[in-house]
């Protein structure tokens, strides 16, 4: 059995990427069977080929390449697939089974194993294989080794994914031109959007992180901004409109909607703000004329109706938006773009506002033309005459689909933590329970790592808390560099971190704990003229899932934490495993 445990070794390993950790992968597929060949590869559900990403052919890595799934061994395993059996294994004769597969041919084999990659949904992602020119027998061990490492890949396929739209996401908040950020109760800035960019003349890095006093300047903060967020971070959304003051270029007054970020348990740790530039709105309500024209260039919908809410007037825009032409539009009502979808209490609101002669804004989600759906914020004032009579309702409206997207989007980014950049204690424990019920539903390992550095009080007490940060900030790049893709790195407090280890056994989470250990107490940290080393205890857990235990997140956390007090107990820079 050597040949698996070398096997195991080998996926224990470093890899910088999702490729690396492939590659491994396939040279682990060839170690633990014995063949020249092992290999990983995917595909899609409608796919007639297969891309192998990886292969160990020999003694080193070949070319990736793809060929034809009909005609080869690979048609055969996932026909089986279909009826529940996602192994299969030819000791030989490959060569004349399957006389015209291109895979056969191009590796010359004689024996194949492959064993399917399912994602989430149990549909075939892929598969990884092994193959020899020489006849293969059936070895103990292999085809559980086949299926960890399948279960492995499919968990690894799927984090690339998130990867992807994580930073997909945050691109999207970063580009966008419309003002979108998000402030915590203590009026910092954790992210903005390419709409604070443009305004204040400063790039992401040298807005995030600051505080709005910092820069809105703290008059404006003190008499205008720091009233509103604080409604907000009492639980009131609030909608307002106020001039800002950017260095270098006029003023701005913007149409700012704040809304109370709410964590899982309820408390509110910040705001999310979304504005628009409505300066020109604000300066054409001063003539008729410059109304006029602001209206029929404005990206902006204005709509004019009579009291009785017949359209009159309705600005160009309306086709770019609605797909309505103005001809189509006028002698119509609103009610030509109702979707159906709002809220009654907010039509309710709207008609109570402008049957008192007073304005109305709010957000409505509409339909088009074409019957799909928009957001649109909309302000309506009543027009009266000199005598106080009701002549005219006026009402702009912005699409604002996108900010709607991109709120949602910026509540995805309150999930790190601030100083470190990995996930926080909240969203950490949410990836314990999810990869809990992944093992519990597929019945495969799971391991967990509680660690903290040793004697932190006395870096702080000596260094102060600035020494202190720099400290947790190496210490949480060690842990990146050092840890696998596939695992899960999270801060829960203070010097206390976490690491979550899936598809990982005790064997293998205890090789990776040592590595960690070894490298943090190995790493040297400058500070001014004075070198600083550390270590850490770890605390080690592994889910349990028998008829006398059945791990929760609490449970797997606290059996970790306990053996985070052996270790530190023991005399530090140990691995407590109970």
């Amino acid at each position: 059995m050597d040949h698996l445990y070398h096997a195991h070794r080998l996926l224990a390993g470093s890899a910088e990427s999702d490729i690396e950790f492939f590659e491994l992968a396939a040279q682990a597929i060839a170690v633990a069977t014995q063949s020249r060949c092992g290999g990983v590869g995917f595909c899609t559900p409608d796919s007639v080929a297969l891309n192998v990403v990886a292969l160990w052919d020999g003694d080193e890595l070949g070319d990736p390449f793809s060929f034809p799934i009909p005609g080869s061994p690979c048609e055969q395993l996932y026909n089986k697939a279909e009826t529940g059996e996602s192994h299969i294994h030819y000791e030989s004769n490959c060569q004349k089974l399957f006389a015209n597969s291109e895979l056969i041919l191009r590796l010359n084999g004689e024996s194949f194993r492959a064993q399917v990659i399912m994602d989430d949904n149990q549909h075939i992602i892929g598969h990884i294989f092994s193959m020899d020119d020489q006849p293969r027998a059936d070895q103990p061990g292999v085809r559980d080794f086949f299926e960890l490492l399948s279960n492995r890949l499919s968990t690894e396929h799927r984090r690339v994914g998130q990867q992807e739209k994580l930073h997909r996401n945050a691109n999207i908040v970063a580009l966008t031109r419309n003002m979108l950020s998000f402030v915590d109760k203590s009026f910092t800035y954790h992210a903005v959007s390419q709409g604070y960019v443009d305004a204040y003349g400063k790039s992401h890095d040298q807005l995030i992180g600051r505080q709005a006093g910092d820069i809105h300047g703290e008059a404006v903060f003190n008499s205008v901004l720091k009233p509103l967020l604080s409604r907000t971070f009492n639980g009131e959304s609030v909608n307002s409109q106020i001039w800002i003051h950017p260095p270098n270029i006029a003023p701005k007054y913007i149409d700012v909607v704040q809304t109370p970020y709410y964590e899982k348990d309820g408390s509110i740790s910040g705001a999310i703000l979304s504005g628009h530039d409505i300066t020109a709105q604000k300066i054409t309500e001063k003539t008729l004329q410059k109304l006029s024209l602001a209206v029929t260039h404005s990206p902006i919908l204005t709509v004019i109706t009579n009291p009785d809410g017949v359209i009159e007037y309705v600005s160009p825009i309306v086709e770019k938006i609605t797909g309505y032409t103005t001809e189509e539009v006028i002698g119509q009502t609103p009610r030509l773009f109702k979707s159906g979808r709002t809220d009654p209490s907010v039509y309710k609101e709207l008609w109570q506002a402008i049957k008192s002669k007073q304005p109305w804004q709010g957000e409505i989600e509409n339909r088009r033309k074409d019957g799909s759906l928009y957001w649109e914020h909309i302000s309506i004032a009543p027009v009266l005459d000199e005598q106080n009579r009701l002549i005219a309702f006026v009402g702009n409206s912005m699409d604002i689909s996108e900010r709607k997207e991109m709120e949602w989007q910026l509540q995805q980014l309150a999930s790190t933590d601030p100083l470190t950049g990995v996930f926080n204690r909240r969203h950490f424990l949410e990836e314990v329970g999810s990869h809990l019920a992944q093992s519990e539903r597929y019945k495969s390992p799971l391991s967990l790592m509680v660690l903290d550095i040793d004697r932190f009080k006395d870096v702080n007490d000596n260094g102060g808390h600035a020494l202190g940060d720099i400290v947790i900030q190496q210490f949480t790049q060690i842990c990146e560099q050092t840890i696998r893709n596939v695992d899960i790195l999270g801060r829960l407090g203070g010097d206390e971190f976490a690491i979550l280890m899936p598809e990982t056994a005790a064997d293998e989470a205890l090789v990776l704990a040592d590595r960690l250990k070894m490298a943090i107490s190995q790493f040297q940290i400058l500070h001014e003229s004075h070198t600083l080393q550390i270590t850490t205890s770890i605390g080690l857990s592994t889910y349990q899932n028998t008829e006398t235990q059945h791990d929760s997140v609490q449970t797997l956390l606290a059996r970790a934490d306990e053996g985070l007090y052996a270790a530190k107990k023991g005399g530090r820079n140990l691995i407590g495993y109970l």
